[in-house]
């Protein structure tokens, strides 16, 4: 009787190792929201990573990255959003928007909208 060589009795190729590994790699890469802080939604079910950096004297800058390049405009509402929700926390009655830009960035799953600005504190 002859004894065969089945796939399954033959080590790993490295070939298969790299692509595995390849696989793995890019699985991980593809979460776009555990960048920075805070998940925020709206009514509708768009998801949208923020983050939040104090600059000084009560001024913050505030950067909302929306899920999709599909919800086109959805990204500034989310800004406002963000914007009104986290100074309201810090006890401000109202806040000022020193500088705002929006935009499209890329990543590795395509491109989405970002807006960012710089708001200030005003606590009268």
């Amino acid at each position: 009787m002859q004894n065969f060589n089945f796939p399954a009795d033959r080590p790993m190729s490295t070939k298969i190792r790299l692509i595995a590994a390849l696989v793995l790699l890019g699985l991980a890469a593809c979460s776009q929201l555990a960048e920075t802080g805070k998940v925020v939604s709206d009514n509708n079910g768009a998801l949208a990573d923020s983050d939040v950096r104090y600059l000084g004297q009560k001024r913050y800058q505030l950067r909302v990255k929306g899920s999709s390049l599909l919800l086109d405009g959805l990204v500034e509402q989310q800004f406002r959003q963000r914007a009104t929700e986290f100074t309201g926390k810090l006890g401000c009655k109202r806040w000022l928007l020193h500088e705002y830009r929006a935009g499209t960035e890329n990543t590795l799953l395509g491109a989405r909208q970002y807006a960012e600005g710089i708001v200030e504190c005003v606590m009268q």
